[in-house]
């Protein structure tokens, strides 16, 4: 085994100019089209059954955090599709990278949903209440959100930089 001289591993100037160089690179956003509103009812819908159905199957706590778990990660499933979008037909993308929804892009996603779940599964009467009230109201909204925006963006798809598309 040979041993090599200290030159080539040395940090040169021409080195360093690449590595800056590299790490400017810019990711410019990605447009999609806007995925049918029907589908995505349809999808959300299918994962809140879902949600509910295993947060009544599975005793309580272990019911009630698997479905919290399940509202937040669901949509790093399946390169970016829930179960519900898988069975619809769509997925979430990254507008950034234009890549399918990874985890981290589905938590910060569905943080919003999340805090519904929660009220529901873990305060016991206070949790229906704030759901009926507060928990409507924020669905409302976001149901709002998706409608009037152009890209069928929601307060979650703002917190992740993600949007909903057709899968094709």
């Amino acid at each position: 085994m040979a041993i090599r001289p200290r030159e080539e591993f040395a940090v040169t100037e021409e080195n360093i100019e690449v590595s800056k160089n590299s790490e400017k690179v810019e990711v410019e956003e990605k447009e999609f089209r806007k995925a049918d509103l029907l589908n995505r009812f349809l999808a959300k819908f299918i994962d809140f059954l879902i949600i509910g159905a295993l947060g009544a199957a599975i005793k309580a706590p272990v019911g009630s955090m698997a479905a919290l778990t399940y509202a937040l990660i669901a949509d790093g499933f399946f390169d970016g599709r829930s179960l519900g979008k898988k069975m619809i037909g769509l997925k979430v993308v990254n507008l950034k990278t234009g890549m399918p929804c990874n985890f981290k892009d589905s938590i910060l996603r569905n943080i919003p949903i999340g805090l519904i779940a929660l009220f529901v599964f873990f305060i016991p009467i206070l949790g229906l209440i704030l759901f009926f009230t507060v928990g409507l109201v924020v669905l409302l909204f976001e149901s709002y959100l998706i409608y009037t925006d152009d890209g069928g963006i929601r307060i979650g798809d703002i917190f992740a930089d993600t949007q909903v598309v057709d899968q094709k």
